[in-house]
């Protein structure tokens, strides 16, 4: 009998290890999950919350707009607007390709005038964005464009970009318009 007694002492120490062992691994497991399910309903209530505040987001945006003005209606250079502009009007539809560029680059040459054409460049693409639309960006330009360009620089920007929109393709209907569009409103 004590041969019996000496072999079950030792299996129920094991079986009592076994037991801790899976009540820790069973409360680690608990735990994990408890902080999963936690941060789920968390996400979906900041999701909610963001959703239900979207239009106070936009009213404070356009707040912090109105009252510091955007990027593009803080510049001040004209040749920097008309080299945005320039830009913008290919970059609306698909990327500017190398005709485009080298007729841009020879508006700042010949008619503009600019000391580094490519600097130039360089400083005006940070301003654009691809796929924007031509309009929104040339009605922030437009009253420094009004007010600091005559009626001759103003009909050789309108000239300059039709040459920059036909340098790969013909002038697309988009473009045509948002030239005629800018033309309309520059000279009122």
């Amino acid at each position: 009998m004590e041969a019996a007694g000496k072999t079950t002492a030792p299996t129920s120490n094991s079986v009592i290890q076994t037991m801790h062992f899976l009540i820790v691994f069973l409360g680690i497991v608990a735990t994990i999950a408890f902080f999963i399910i936690r941060a789920h309903y968390a996400y979906g209530v900041a999701r909610e919350i963001n959703r239900d505040t979207k239009g106070l987001q936009h009213r404070a945006k356009r707040s912090f707009q109105n009252l510091v003005g955007t990027r593009l209606s803080r510049v001040r250079d004209p040749q920097l607007a008309a080299a945005i502009l320039l830009i913008q009007i290919v970059r609306t539809g698909s990327p500017v390709t190398a005709q485009e560029k080298t007729a841009i680059l020879d508006c700042f040459h010949d008619p503009m005038r600019v000391e580094n054409p490519s600097a130039m460049f360089a400083k005006a693409w940070e301003y654009t964005e691809n796929r924007a639309f031509f309009s929104m960006v040339a009605d922030e330009l437009l009253p420094l464009l009004r007010d600091r360009l005559g009626n001759t620089e103003k009909q050789q920007l309108v000239e300059m970009l039709h040459k920059v929109a036909s340098a790969y393709n013909d002038v697309g209907e988009l473009q045509q318009s948002s030239i005629a569009r800018l033309k309309k409103r520059l000279f009122l």
